[in-house]
């Protein structure tokens, strides 16, 4: 039952943001909202839960890509920033305001899993660095233009979004990112 109460809130986000009220998924589920109150203390917990799951989902792809040896280092990277914002689909620049709006405790643990937590991809780019096939660089810089680009493709109001698809703007970003623009080969 839990787990379906986590879809359905997900399905409610989507709708209508982080508004939703917990008689709005009672509805949802056909249930009383007593039930839903067993399971979860509060509707912040019910958010906690989503964001976790969320994020858990997100940790088990990263870990599931850096340890399929079928891919290169190079490929481990792009899979791993092409995926990971998948996601985060339902998330768009007005659901993240909502959510530091309403349930801010959620928004920093969210904000500090996206800003922080690069360990997969940091040791994958120090194997290609040592192994010579990704220049050295700073990290950090490419960590923050990718976060950047990231709010660029979520925004709402991007021109882009009517001749691209999020996904395809996504790869687009990563491919500059990883490749650059030129097209001699070194």
């Amino acid at each position: 039952m839990k787990e379906r109460m986590l879809k359905e809130t997900i399905h409610l986000i989507r709708q209508k943001g982080f508004t939703f009220t917990m008689g709005d998924l009672a509805k949802q589920l056909a249930v009383s909202k007593r039930t839903i109150y067993e399971c979860f203390a509060s509707k912040d917990d019910l958010v906690a839960e989503v964001i976790d799951h969320v994020v858990s989902q997100i940790k088990e792809k990263e870990q599931a890509i850096a340890a399929n040896e079928q891919l290169g280092t190079i490929e481990k990277i792009e899979q791993i920033l092409i995926a990971v914002p998948a996601d985060f689909e339902f998330m768009d620049i007005r659901l993240l305001t909502e959510l530091k709006k309403y349930h801010y405790d959620q928004w920093l643990k969210l904000d500090s899993f996206l800003k922080d937590d690069w360990a997969v991809v940091e040791d994958l780019f120090n194997q290609g660095m040592a192994q010579g096939i990704i220049k050295e660089i700073d990290l950090p810089l490419f960590i923050h233009m990718y976060t950047g680009s990231l709010n660029q493709i979520y925004d709402p109001a991007s021109s882009l979004k009517s001749r691209f698809t999020m996904g395809e703007m996504l790869k687009s970003a990563v491919d500059i990112l990883i490749h650059g623009i030129s097209t001699k080969q070194d």
